[in-house]
């Protein structure tokens, strides 16, 4: 057969950045303009702008597409219509301490509250100090004691007398090291104890009777003095409580007067109720201010209850707070309760060690997450989908901080007013939004970043205005033209279209960087486009270590490839083989087994576990393919095996299933295959060749391997003729096609694969039903027709 395929030409080929479009490389009116991204730009504007529940900001897309650069820029751009800002501070609740109180404050103003209470603080112990030293206090303190004296004086008087007349007096005796009051009877006029007394009855000196009665009159009088002294005590207890009454009657103005004075400066409710609070407590609690400075027992100062913790402070904040956590934990995003250590060893918490996270310090701004790392910490997802619900932080201690038990500190709910803006991957947003029902109320601007942009004058550029910031932010050399239309032709082959630039600019920046340097070591001036081709190639040559194993593996023949020659059920499939930051392509021997039988197609890949499911979907759409070209009058009855030779780790894809099918038709027609040519595309039930990824690696693969054992000058690539497009060949890759040594071959049709393939025609149906004799397709039927009828006879 002489027909003439299509063959790819350079022209068509070719990428280039063409004159015309070299015109458009000068600097932008607008060079921090975000590329590339105008949906995802809109998105972020309608989220950052409307304030409403649930208009939180979900970005998605590729690293490197500038979605953090797109946030700061944006964000920089908002202009609130009010001021959200609020200074949060944490108060000790004097009703409840297990329950901290929070107050809210404008800008600045807690550090002022702050600084007002301690000076209140300060100016008590002065004023009380004053106060209880004046003349007025003392004398209605003395006035009081001496009244209180006079009548304990005259109560203690009365009851001596009483029991002077009765022949007794009270006396002080030592029990242990406490002496105590006692009574004891007089006998001509001296002090004497019962014991005495006994013997004086015994010797005759006093009869019995006298000293029974001194005895019970004894007890009758201890029974007196003791209620007597406990009289005194509660008359003393009531003395010490007039005295507080008379402390708090003589500082209350002057502390009513300086809260009244706070109350002018901090006009708001809530701050009013703790300042009654203070003041109630402050007049209770004066004692605190009458002695020496002491800590408590925990070693914290006796003024503690008294001070302000601060949990956010926009004093100094000229702009709302844009807050990028790195880290999102849960004590990071939410805040903790930290602990100390007292002076008995003993674990205590109070209100001074709540600290505020991430989500407080945000509060009227932006908090910036990337959504991989804050699914990481299961806490932490939850408390933030409550959180953005109820627009109230729980602050607690970090879930498992603590080994030992803490005092139960419930501070009350912290009201925040955030933007979240999470930051995924591509598909994150789908992910979530399919598994978590919450995602759809709480995150309502989905900000999706495109990883490529169209290839037009104003692409073009914003690519030179990007790379000329870049060059000034950084002090790079600068570039020449033919080095900008280079980096500008890196990013066509980043995304691989060559419609198409790459907004991946990371990777721009990344290459720019690594020009720069090795012009500087080639001591230029300038970034000249041999530069950015070296930043290219040493780039590739830093990752490509697994390509150069695999094609020393070809090369010592331990990988069978054939590469001229013929030979039935045999063809070269290509493979693309992924590290994530490095892909290349390898070729890789497909071959098909037939037999009569009813087993149909076997993907041995699957039977090894080694298929993944669009690799499967591939060998079920084969076999339909057979069944709906060739099996019209006939049942199919085959049993074929497909197998990637020295293939040991999972394929998966269906771009092989082209190559899988002409193998298999190769092995049904017993017509052989050029070895020479390699093949990529998928297939449809219909026959039709559908375009796949990774086409460049492909083709640069098999080229490789070709030129490392013998490039013979016939050997070249058949592809989906969608995929002309995506083709961005390397300059060496050119350079042989345009020698004529390497071909590459755009098909639409499994028959136009065949027929190249094959050499033969491949022939279609005639109006009654059969194929041309002689053609590929009449030989495929013809053997599938025999198969069947085999398979009946025997049957």
């Amino acid at each position: 057969m002489n027909k003439k395929y299509r063959e790819l030409s350079v022209s068509e080929l070719n990428y280039s950045i063409t004159r015309e479009e070299a015109s458009y490389i000068k600097p932008m009116e607008d060079p921090l303009k975000i590329i590339g991204q105008p949906r995802a730009l809109n998105a972020l504007r309608l989220g950052t702008e409307i304030r409403a529940n649930g208009y939180n900001i979900f970005i998605s897309g590729l690293p490197g597409t500038g979605r953090y650069t797109a946030i700061r820029k944006v964000i920089e751009e908002y202009k609130p219509a009010e001021n959200h800002l609020k200074d949060i501070t944490c108060v000790y609740n004097f009703k409840k301490p297990e329950n901290p109180r929070i107050l809210y404050f404008k800008p600045g103003y807690a550090v002022k509250f702050k600084k007002e209470i301690h000076n209140l603080i300060e100016k008590l112990k002065t004023i009380v100090k004053a106060r209880l030293e004046s003349d007025s206090y003392k004398n209605r303190r003395d006035r009081i004691i001496s009244m209180r004296e006079q009548a304990e004086n005259r109560l203690l008087s009365e009851f001596s007398e009483k029991l002077s007349e009765d022949n007794f007096q009270i006396v002080s005796i030592t029990r242990g090291e406490t002496e105590v009051a006692d009574i004891t009877p007089m006998y001509k006029g001296e002090p004497v104890d019962f014991g005495e007394l006994q013997a004086m009855v015994a010797s005759g000196e006093m009869n019995e009777e006298e000293w029974r009665r001194l005895r019970e009159k004894y007890y009758h009088y201890i029974d007196e003095m003791r209620k007597l002294f406990l009289e005194l005590r509660k008359e003393r207890e009531a003395t010490e409580e007039e005295l507080k009454i008379l402390k708090k009657e003589t500082l209350k103005p002057d502390v009513h007067l300086e809260i009244e004075q706070l109350k002018a400066i901090f006009d708001n409710r809530k701050i009013h109720e703790y300042l009654d609070s203070l003041e109630d407590d402050i007049i209770e609690s004066i004692y605190l201010f009458t002695q020496e400075s002491k800590d408590n027992e925990k070693g914290a100062s006796r003024y503690v209850k008294y001070g302000v913790n601060i949990l956010v402070d926009n004093s100094d904040k000229s702009a709302v707070p844009v807050i990028f956590e790195n880290h999102p934990t849960y004590r990071n995003l939410f805040g903790t309760i930290e602990s100390k250590v007292g002076i008995s060893g003993e674990v205590y918490s109070d209100f001074m060690q709540i600290k505020a996270g991430s989500m407080i310090m945000s509060s009227g701004g932006f908090l910036i997450i990337n959504v991989e790392d804050l699914l990481q910490e299961r806490d932490s997802w939850y408390s933030l989908k409550r959180t953005l619900k109820t627009g109230m932080v729980e602050i607690q201690p970090s879930p498992g901080a603590y080994i030992f038990p803490v005092s139960a500190l419930k501070p009350e709910p912290v009201e925040v007013d955030a933007k979240v803006i999470l930051v995924g991957g591509e598909n994150m947003f789908d992910l979530l939004y399919h598994g978590d029902p919450d995602v759809s109320k709480l995150f309502k601007v989905p900000a999706e970043f495109e990883s490529e942009m169209p290839r037009n004058p104003e692409g073009i550029g914003r690519y030179a205005s990007f790379i000329q910031k870049l060059v000034g932010d950084e002090g790079l050399n600068p570039l020449t033209v033919d080095g900008i239309c280079t980096v500008i032709e890196y990013g066509i082959r980043l995304a691989e279209d060559k419609k198409k630039l790459s907004t991946k600019f990371s990777l721009i920046a990344d290459i720019i960087r690594e020009a720069n340097y090795w012009a500087q070591k080639a001591q230029k001036k300038m970034i000249e486009r041999e530069s950015v081709l070296v930043a290219i190639r040493e780039k590739n040559y830093l990752f490509n270590l697994a390509e150069e194993k695999f094609d020393q593996y070809v090369t010592e023949n331990k990988l069978l490839v054939r590469l001229k020659g013929k030979e039935v059920g045999r063809v070269n499939g290509l493979a693309v083989q992924s590290r994530g930051y490095y892909s290349f392509g390898k070729p890789l021997i497909i071959s098909a087994c037939i037999s009569p039988g009813e087993a149909g197609v076997i993907n041995i890949e699957r039977e090894a576990g080694l298929s993944g499911g669009l690799h499967d979907k591939g060998v079920f759409i084969l076999e339909g393919h057979l069944r709906n070209k060739y099996a019209h009058s006939f049942p199919l009855s085959i049993s074929a095996s497909i197998c990637f030779e020295q293939s040991y780790w999972e394929v998966d894809g269906d771009s092989a299933s082209s190559a899988e099918v002409f193998a298999l038709l190769s092995a049904l027609a017993q017509v052989p295959l050029r070895q020479d040519l390699a093949v990529t595309g998928s297939i449809n039930q219909m026959g039709e060749i559908q375009p796949v990824g990774g086409i460049t690696e492909k083709v640069e693969g098999f080229y490789r391997i070709c030129s490392k054992i013998e490039l013979t000058g016939t050997q070249g690539v058949i592809i989906p003729e969608q995929n002309v497009v995506n083709l961005i060949l390397s300059e060496e890759v050119m350079e042989i096609i345009r020698e004529g040594k390497f071909h590459i071959y755009p098909i639409r049709t499994v028959d136009e694969g065949m027929e190249l393939l094959t050499g033969m025609e491949a022939g279609k149906r005639a109006s009654d039903g059969t194929f041309p004799p002689g053609t590929v397709n009449y030989l495929i039927e013809k053997t599938l027709e025999q198969m069947a009828n085999s398979v009946k006879n025997y049957g």
